[in-house]
């Protein structure tokens, strides 16, 4: 019996899917100069023609690996971190156990999130430059946390709130990048402390 057409749509999202999963996995594991489409269709299991079907180059299936990689990330950013039913160290810490659990139970949300995290190296890389820490854009809302955090009185101003979201990148890329290059959960190290890492913001007495 011929397939409707929900049900070819349904098998084309799925194909175009799985091309794009071996794409993110493909880049996270060897950048964009490393990347080769041979790497993605053979992580993909599909044919050449199969990939081409759906993206004309490399490039083009990062440039949609960069538009997905953002949009959950800075939606739960948004969700947790302008929650002024709760305090900042509060809001912080309900972030990152979203973050964690997440990041700890779903491979593919680890590999969406280190991607996310790496973007501007990765994006730096495909575009032929470099970029550094200082020329890095921020999550504006990241940055609008920390110092409003700061003048609150309940975060340290110690430290910059560029250098506040500096540290704090750093330590969700390394839990990200553990949980994507490390395949077998027995290996992984185990989640960071998450009370440990906000007390590093917070005010001491």
């Amino acid at each position: 019996m011929p397939k409707t057409k929900t049900q070819l749509e349904k098998i084309k999202a799925e194909r175009k899917e799985k091309i794009i999963l071996a794409g993110l996995k493909v880049f996270c594991e060897k950048g964009f100069e490393g990347a080769k489409v041979e790497d993605i269709v053979a992580r993909a299991g599909c044919s050449h023609g199969l990939f081409y079907h759906y993206f004309k180059n490399k490039r083009e299936i990062f440039d949609e690996i960069v538009k997905r990689s953002g949009g959950s990330s800075l939606s739960a950013m948004k969700f947790y971190l302008t929650d002024e039913t709760q305090s900042y160290a509060q809001r912080l810490k309900n972030l990152l156990v979203y973050n964690f659990d997440t990041m700890y139970s779903d491979q593919n949300f680890s590999y969406y999130f280190y991607f996310f995290v790496s973007r501007w190296f990765l994006k730096a890389n495909a575009d032929g430059g470099n970029v550094t820490m200082q020329q890095r854009p921020l999550p504006k809302i990241l940055y609008e946390f920390f110092k409003n955090a700061q003048e609150s009185g309940e975060f340290s101003a110690e430290h910059s709130p560029e250098e506040c979201c500096a540290l704090l990148h750093c330590i969700i890329q390394g839990s990200s990048l553990n949980t994507v290059l490390v395949t077998s959960p027995k290996k992984n190290l185990p989640p960071p402390n998450i009370d440990l890492i906000v007390d590093i913001f917070r005010k001491k007495p």
